[in-house]
């Protein structure tokens, strides 16, 4: 335990000495797997689809905030559905201008988490973000997960649609606009992963704010059980079996990025609470204090030793250079 306290504090110095570094290396890297994965994608524009495009727009997003990265995920987007079907496209801007006004309005901060939720999502491990928002940020961080769910369930209908979008002719925009508006309304999974995601991110940070002993760890344990409760419920009332497995996988996942979060972040010793009582001319103030877990860094000492200077005498000094010692006085 010694050993990963000492890791943790060299990788908080570190990340406290090389911060600007490391902030604009995990932005190029969030910028290049963002990017790329629309690409591989939805890569209906052959104009985008080349490898040089996202490296380019991840190295401009280094130097950015992090909002610039989702403004050019949504143009990205919006390009591609333009060359698959312009009514495809009409729906996501009319989709990404209602979701920016509510982010804008209240989630602004939070444009990392409106960027992993939907790439969690691809990978079938969405469940690591609510709890992670709950530990880590308000309730209105919370919006920015729905806004991230709603665009990937709206970009994987298109995909997994596209074969219907192909046959259709272009005189047919009424139904193409019918069949976009039908993946986005009938989309049961997606408001059921939406609540679920809402209702875990409130559960867990009801729970980390209490004064409670071990509040986080509570919190993460029973987060992830409510959420997978949640989600096994609902996927087998809407006849989705198959979703059962990646549901208690992304859960165990979820669980074991939540213990590293309570780690880094809250990581509290309980065994040496101090309770103290002050008052003032108007209240009594008792305050629960609990220490942080925290090991002091080593003082490495480093001792010079010298070698101790042989002494010579006057012939020994005489013989060596061969001369007469009366020479030397």
């Amino acid at each position: 335990m010694t050993g990963l306290l000492e890791l943790r504090e060299r990788l908080r110095s570190f990340y406290g000495k090389y911060e600007i570094y490391v902030t604009a290396g995990a932005k190029f890297v969030l910028g290049l797997v963002v990017f790329f994965l629309i690409n591989s994608q939805f890569g209906y524009m052959g104009r985008l689809d080349h490898p040089a495009v996202p490296l380019l727009l991840a190295l401009v997003c280094t130097f950015l905030p992090v909002n610039v990265m989702v403004a050019f995920a949504c143009a990205m987007i919006l390009l591609h559905l333009s060359a698959l079907a312009i009514e495809a496209c009409i729906i996501a801007l009319c989709l990404f201008l209602i979701l920016f006004f509510l982010y804008g309005k209240f989630a602004s901060k939070n444009g990392s988490i409106v960027i992993l939720t939907p790439i969690l999502c691809h990978f079938k491990i969405p469940q690591v973000m609510p709890v992670a928002a709950g530990l880590l940020r308000g309730p209105s961080s919370y919006l920015s997960v729905v806004c991230g769910t709603v665009v990937y369930f709206y970009m994987n209908g298109i995909k997994m649609n596209i074969v219907n979008f192909a046959s259709m002719e272009e005189e047919e925009s009424v139904a193409k606009f019918t069949a976009v508006l039908k993946l986005l309304v009938s989309n049961k999974e997606m408001y059921l992963v939406t609540a679920t995601f809402l209702f875990t991110a409130f559960v867990v940070y009801v729970i980390r704010r209490q004064s409670i002993g071990y509040a986080w760890r509570i919190g993460l344990f029973l987060g992830n059980l409510v959420q997978m409760i949640a989600l096994l419920t609902g996927y087998v009332l809407l006849g989705m079996p198959e979703k059962i497995m990646w549901v208690v996988l992304g859960t165990l996942i979820s669980l074991a990025v939540s213990l590293v979060l309570e780690f880094f972040c809250y990581n509290l010793d309980y065994s040496r609470i101090e309770r103290v009582q002050f008052e003032d001319d108007e209240y009594y103030y008792y305050v629960k204090a609990v220490p942080k877990v925290y090991v002091a860094k080593k003082d490495k000492r480093v001792k010079r030793i010298t070698p101790r200077k042989k002494t010579v005498n006057r012939r020994e000094l005489a013989e060596e250079l061969d001369i007469d010692q009366d020479w030397l006085d």
